[in-house]
């Protein structure tokens, strides 16, 4: 195998290593001693987090899991700069870490706060020759749109599933290269698969609404 090929090879692997990080999971056992797949919706994402002990500790696991996204991005763009395919495919695989973790057995969380780190570091890159304020319209898009719906239905799974349908659409129209938005295409599929559940819920109306404990 060509050298070359073999760190890529490499990269993508630690990249979802590193993305299979299980954050809730760690610092909700840090402070109970517990395992939070036994408790709430025995998810191990910050919403979960945020039900069963607290707004401070959810904050704290979105946080962490939005650098988690946000960091091999921004470390593949320094080593490889020109090869997009590589960026592009080690953005989603971290995602895809997060959401089937090897530590866990392969049952993670969502992925929502994951992909925003992701995609956070994909706009930040200057891939496109245009104004900065362009190449950060996913971003904004994508945030306006969850927290938008989540102001109206306070339901996490609703945000989560229209800022996805917005992310592809969010990079098509501010002209991004295709791997990049063949990566954000993927972001939107992991998002509908990893909330499967979720949808059979909302459909029957017994989808539940965030209120979570204080801080």
């Amino acid at each position: 195998m060509d050298l070359l090929i073999f760190y890529k090879v490499l990269c993508v692997i630690l990249a979802y290593l590193f993305g299979s990080f299980p954050t809730g999971f760690v610092l909700y056992k840090i402070r109970t001693g517990k395992d939070i797949r036994d408790v709430g919706s025995g998810n191990v994402g910050g919403t979960n987090v945020t039900r069963v002990i607290g707004r401070a500790l959810g904050v704290l696991t979105i946080f962490v899991d939005i650098i988690k996204g946000f960091l091999p991005v921004l470390a593949i763009y320094f080593i490889f700069p020109e090869d997009l395919v590589l960026l592009s495919i080690v953005a989603v695989i971290v995602v895809v870490g997060h959401i089937f973790p090897v530590y866990l057995k392969f049952k993670g969380g969502k992925g929502i706060s994951t992909s925003y780190g992701a995609i956070l570091g994909l706009c930040l890159m200057p891939f496109i020759d245009s104004a900065p304020w362009l190449r950060v319209i996913p971003v904004v898009a994508i945030l306006i749109a969850w927290l938008t719906t989540f102001a109206i239905s306070r339901i996490v799974s609703l945000a989560s599933l229209v800022a996805a349908i917005v992310t592809p659409l969010s990079f098509y129209f501010s002209k991004y290269p295709l791997p990049i938005v063949i990566a954000a295409i993927c972001f939107f599929i992991l998002t509908f698969v990893a909330h499967r559940d979720n949808i059979k819920r909302l459909i029957k109306g017994e989808e539940k609404k965030l209120k979570g404990k204080g801080a």
